[in-house]
């Protein structure tokens, strides 16, 4: 957070819900600090395979845990793992997001 302050830096950060529950200060800070917050589902997910039903619950439940703790509004989400079709695309859209890709993994998770 120095380095990023230091340099005038936002970024994205997208979170589980289980992130959200461990570090709600931070979750706070990054808000406060201007810094965008993304939805990454509650429990991570593979999304392509759950039921739309379940979609819609992975991303509100995170949606409504930030929107408590911080009255922000995410409108960013990224597909755990990557992992996407049409029906994962077409379940943001319809819930007001706008689904983020990558295309270079940095091998940076636990």
């Amino acid at each position: 957070m120095e380095i990023l302050d230091k340099h005038q830096v936002k970024v994205t950060f997208f979170m589980t819900g289980n992130w959200v529950d461990d570090n709600p200060d931070c979750v706070k800070e990054l808000v406060e600090k201007g810094h965008d917050l993304g939805n990454h589902s509650e429990h991570h997910y593979d999304m392509t395979t759950i039921s739309r039903t379940e979609k819609e619950k992975e991303m509100q439940i995170v949606h409504d845990k930030v929107k408590e703790l911080t009255g922000y509004e995410m409108f960013l989400f990224r597909p755990p793992y990557g992992a996407y079709d049409n029906e994962v695309v077409k379940t943001a859209y319809d819930m007001n997001y706008y689904p983020i890709q990558w295309s270079v993994d940095a091998d940076d998770t636990e």
